[in-house]
Formats: structure tokens, sequence, C-alpha cells
């Protein structure tokens, strides 16, 4: 059962003092900045598709991925 949106769960990545090095971290910044990202999904193809579809997230497809696996790990297993 889910109980938190993918968007509600990358917050957990936030982090200023890494924004420099840490790809979770620009990534979920950038979540964070976007008005428009889907902040109710919780869905893979939704998420997958803004995510490509959107140049601004062009160097962060992989650290997508690698946070989907461990949201889908926590709440889709």
């Amino acid at each position: 059962m889910i109980t938190q949106s993918f968007y509600h769960y990358v917050q957990i990545y936030r982090n200023a003092d890494l924004l420099e090095k840490d790809q979770q971290a620009q990534f979920a910044e950038l979540v964070f900045l976007d008005g428009d990202f889907p902040k109710a999904a919780s869905d893979f193809a939704t998420l997958s598709n803004y995510i490509e579809l959107n140049q601004r997230y062009s160097d962060y497809v992989a650290t997508f991925d690698d946070i989907w696996q461990s949201y889908s790990d926590k709440y889709l297993s």
C-alpha cells in the first residue's frame, strides 16, 4: 500500500550541504523547485515520462532510476 507520493519521498534526499557533489540531493532540489512536477503521482509510467520529457532532468535519469528503486522497495514491494 502506497502511503507517500514519490514527490514527498524524494524530499528526504534534499540537503543543501550536498548540492555541489551529490546527484540525489541535486535531483531532489530540482523536483522541489519544479512547480509542474506531478506531486501526487506514485506510478512509474507517469513519473518516468515526466522525467524523460523534461530537459531539466536530462542529467538525472539514472538518479531518478536509483531513487525510484528505493521508493518502490519501500512502498511497492
